[in-house]
């Protein structure tokens, strides 16, 4: 039996989505998987199936001894060292540092000696960064750099762990009491709508998330719950929490409706059950929508905010995505949103559409966005709004070349999705990145020649390291060759000689390595150049003209 720890310290919505990569490790069999999380989400971990044992911190209570002048800092360390210790005593297989922060990090290296193996980051003996595969380097020093993202968290977390993605198996618990509570009362909320109730579609609203930053305005909500009344077969539902907070909140939207609106309240332990009986759940960047993820419930997230929703968006076959345009978000701070009322009901009576051949017209810079699987794991396709054709070639092709250099394989559907787009916008897209190409071939050529003529003359180091930070400058810039830029970088960072020969030798091999993988940009510009010449597939009408930058 293969013992496996994974540590996740991050919000809740983070633990929940551990469940992806459990159900798919415990799919191979004969394992033992226990879960390290702190004890504010030692609820939601324990929630999850296939999970042998929690282990949890409570880092409250060690804050509180570290920051309290009464205490030691000492007393601090005991307490986590004595939470710990039960942990440490355990002979793992595998150590997964799914959390890949500063604290998770320290954990695994601290456990390194009672593991054969570790995935994720670490530290060495010597305190230096160590990572597993490239995976691991993609998702710590590429991805975090990549302003939209290529690929989702979870099909990261599968390929740095090397574990097939399973589409079986039940990935949460829910108790059949709650499960049947929900449907009775579910079932009654739905005959009481007018008619026989068979065609009402009930739609769950979650109102309130973390971060205020990611919240559904109150206006909005109001928006669009009107509108959705309108309609004879869609019944809106307010989700909370049972806190007076969150009731405070759903009172102030019913307060417009003469308290006309059902308000359900669940914790985490009813939660899936309340989720496995609605029709769509309609939801900011929340735990809730993670939870939705593992029961199969379709979602449409409103992304707002700091919602990163290329690398955390909903994971299923029929969830929808609405969000400004990505090339106007900036992902870290709040902004306005161009998002309408008439938008999100739009989309919704789309989702309950069983022919997608009309699709929403939506509000200026507001875009919807569907999903799909490939053999890379989901990813999120343009449906209707202003789509900016250069962003989306852009992110379709940086998806594909991160197949390419990670995995050998290029991406079946990648070049006809392009060609949705117009052969101009294709054209001039493809132009901009083989002059980029071209100015990065040439400060790598110019470094090799800089870096082999120092070998011999110690005068010609400043050339080289000169010569080093033009061509690393490109790991800013967002064209294509920004991917192979930042993992020479990642690499270059990692170089452990102990001589200047070795370190020589290694940033040879590195440069090498850059200039092999700019020619795969090359290669895929042309495989990109030849399909558009081949094959012309209509842009559907319905689309919004599409704009070129």
């Amino acid at each position: 039996m293969k013992k496996i720890l994974i540590i996740n310290l991050r919000r809740l919505g983070d633990v929940y989505s551990t469940a992806h990569l459990i159900n798919s490790i415990s799919a191979l069999g004969n394992v033992e998987i226990s879960l390290l999380v702190y004890k504010e989400s030692a609820k939601a971990a324990n929630s999850l199936t296939n999970i042998a044992k929690t282990y949890s911190i409570n880092r409250h209570e060690i804050i509180t001894l570290k920051s309290n002048k009464l205490f030691s800092d000492a007393d601090a360390f005991s307490a986590l060292y004595n939470t710990m210790a039960e942990v440490k005593g355990q002979n793992w297989d595998e150590v997964i540092n799914y959390s890949n922060d500063s604290v998770g990090t320290y954990l695994t290296s601290y456990l390194q000696n009672t593991t054969k193996a570790i995935t994720g980051v670490h530290f060495d003996s010597q305190h230096l960064t160590t990572v597993n595969n490239n995976w691991s380097l993609l998702f710590n020093d590429i991805l975090p750099s990549i302003s939209l993202s290529p690929i989702h968290f979870i099909d990261c977390y599968h390929k740095m762990a090397s574990t097939p993605y399973s589409f079986v198996g039940n990935k949460i618990n829910s108790s059949s009491e709650h499960n049947e509570i929900a449907r009775s009362q579910i079932s009654n909320i739905r005959h009481s709508f007018e008619g026989d109730g068979k065609s009402a579609k009930i739609v769950g609203i979650q109102l309130k998330t973390s971060n205020i930053l990611k919240d559904l305005p109150t206006d909005l909500v109001k928006d669009f719950v009107f509108l959705m009344k309108k309609s004879t077969d869609l019944i809106p539902v307010l989700l909370i929490a049972p806190n007076e907070y969150e009731r405070n909140c759903a009172r102030i939207i019913n307060d417009n409706f003469d308290n006309d609106i059902v308000v359900i309240e669940s914790d985490l332990k009813t939660l899936p059950s309340v989720l496995l009986n609605l029709d769509l759940l309609v939801t900011p960047d929340t735990a809730v929508k993670h939870v939705a993820n593992l029961t199969g419930t379709p979602v449409l997230e409103i992304s707002l905010g700091t919602s990163p929703f290329l690398k955390q968006g909903p994971y299923s076959h029929d969830s929808l995505i609405l969000t400004d345009a990505p090339h106007l978000r900036s992902f870290t701070n709040s902004a306005p949103t161009s998002i309408s009322g008439m938008d999100i009901v739009s989309t919704v009576l789309y989702f309950f559409t069983a022919a997608k051949t009309i699709r929403p017209l939506l509000s200026n810079n507001v875009v919807l966005y569907g999903t799909k699987f490939d053999k890379m794991g989901i990813y999120y396709y343009p449906i209707s709004g202003t789509i900016i054709s250069q962003v989306e070639i852009a992110r379709l092709m940086n998806r594909q070349l991160v197949s390419v250099l990670f995995q050998n394989i290029e991406i079946e559907h990648t070049y006809k999705d392009i060609l949705n787009f117009s052969k101009l916008s294709i054209s001039n897209w493809a132009d901009k990145e083989r002059i980029n190409v071209t100015h990065v071939m040439r400060e790598l050529l110019s470094t090799l020649k800089s870096l082999l003529q120092s070998k011999s003359r110690q005068d010609n180091s400043l050339d080289f390291v000169n010569s080093l930070g033009r061509l690393l400058n490109f790991c800013g810039s967002n064209e294509l060759t920004q991917i192979p830029c930042l993992l020479f970088k990642a690499k270059l960072d990692l170089i452990r000689g102990t001589t200047v020969e070795e370190n020589t030798k290694e940033v040879e091999i590195l440069l090498h390595e850059l200039k092999s993988n700019i020619l795969k940009v090359l290669f895929l510009l042309k495989q990109l150049e030849d399909n558009s010449i081949s094959e012309r597939v209509p842009v559907p009408t319905n689309l919004k003209p599409e704009i070129s930058l």
